[in-house]
């Protein structure tokens, strides 16, 4: 079992041992991301034997900055924002020996974890995928809703032809409009400027928790880190629309975005994805992650369906490593006791960041 913290073996482990998972999510840009800017570190786990190999990715928080738990030294595990968890290539057919080897590094991987006191971690497994699958006999694998995606093998006749008939008619009526889009991949200061303005405008729109508003070195680094455009809609000389998407190889993701409601006749938010939607199809992406809604497929999931049936389920993974310390740490806080599900319960209403 090897520990990896630096990026040129993360990458080259990536694209050596693991070279059919091409995403941003699992890259160490990705984790460098939120090492810069949330106190965490980077960690991936590579293990292999004759008929498996693992490479398993995660950041480490130190609970000990939490003020409560400043005289423990643990540590908990947790995938960035986003899609990830653990991956396994298999070198045999043989289901009894995966399921064996995969028996044999689970255990050495509890094991790992307890020396080095980590207490537990959270998993958001990428529905692309599907890495779940081999986890949901040792991990808690919980259901969390359905993410869209647009399959661009398709040719882009056949893709505006799939798309619901209303989203079609609010593209139109905003290009009649006169409503312009622009894709750019070095945003300038303005353009950031205002993406983090209209993006808090909807954050603040939706009630959303302090959690999601990203500070704008967070989102400016999205581009100085990370294979990234900015999509912006433009109406009357105001921004009205802007969405991040991120991408690696074949696949692009609708990261973060932000639009203004209630003006009469523009549809910032169609108009914005389906210039997306030509800009990833003639750059030659294989596939387009639109993401689920806010909560279980709500209204936002049914907007984004309007784009595309083609729907694969999300799944997140819990898995406590150290019963004993988890439920001290839970004991501490009192508030723990009305966490709803929230894992690891210890931290709630303790940190709100979003890792």
């Amino acid at each position: 079992m090897i520990s990896i913290k630096d990026r040129a073996t993360w990458n080259s482990t990536l694209a050596e041992e693991f070279g059919g998972y091409e995403d941003i999510y699992f890259r160490y840009e990705y984790f460098d991301l939120y090492k810069r800017h949330y106190d965490v570190e980077p960690e991936a786990i590579f293990w292999e034997d004759e008929n498996i190999k693992i490479f398993w990715p995660h950041l480490v928080r130190d609970i000990s900055k939490i003020e409560k738990f400043k005289d423990f030294e643990y540590y908990d595990l947790t995938t960035p924002y986003g899609y990830g968890g653990p991956l396994i290539t298999t070198k045999t057919r043989d289901k009894e020996k995966i399921n064996s080897s995969l028996k044999k590094f689970l255990e050495e991987y509890q094991n790992y974890a307890l020396r080095n006191n980590y207490v537990c971690e959270f998993i958001r497994f990428h529905p692309i995928f599907k890495n779940w699958r081999f986890f949901n006999k040792s991990f808690n694998v919980e259901y969390l809703n359905d993410v869209v995606v647009i399959n661009l093998n398709k040719d882009l006749e056949g893709i505006w032809k799939s798309i619901k008939k209303g989203h079609r008619y609010n593209i139109k009526k905003s290009i009649r409009e006169e409503c312009k889009v622009e894709i750019v991949s070095t945003p300038t200061k303005k353009d950031i400027d205002n993406f983090v303005k209209i993006y808090y405008h909807t954050m603040d729109k939706n009630k959303a928790s302090k959690k999601y508003y990203f500070s704008r070195e967070f989102l400016n680094d999205h581009f100085s880190l990370l294979k990234s455009v900015l999509v912006k809609v433009e109406h009357n000389n105001q921004i009205i629309g802007a969405s991040i998407f991120i991408f690696w190889r074949k696949v692009v993701h609708y990261h973060l975005s932000g639009a203004t409601y209630g003006l009469k006749g523009v549809y910032p938010l169609d108009l914005m994805l389906w210039k997306a939607i030509k800009w990833v199809k003639t750059n030659n992406f294989e596939l387009l992650n639109l993401g689920g809604g806010r909560g279980k497929n709500d209204s936002l999931f049914e907007f984004k369906k309007g784009f595309s049936n083609d729907t694969v389920p999300f799944y997140i993974g819990k898995k406590i490593f150290d019963i004993k310390t988890y439920k001290k740490l839970s004991t501490l806080n009192p508030m723990s006791a009305f966490s709803n599900n929230y894992f690891p319960e210890y931290r709630w209403d303790l940190d709100e960041k979003i890792v």
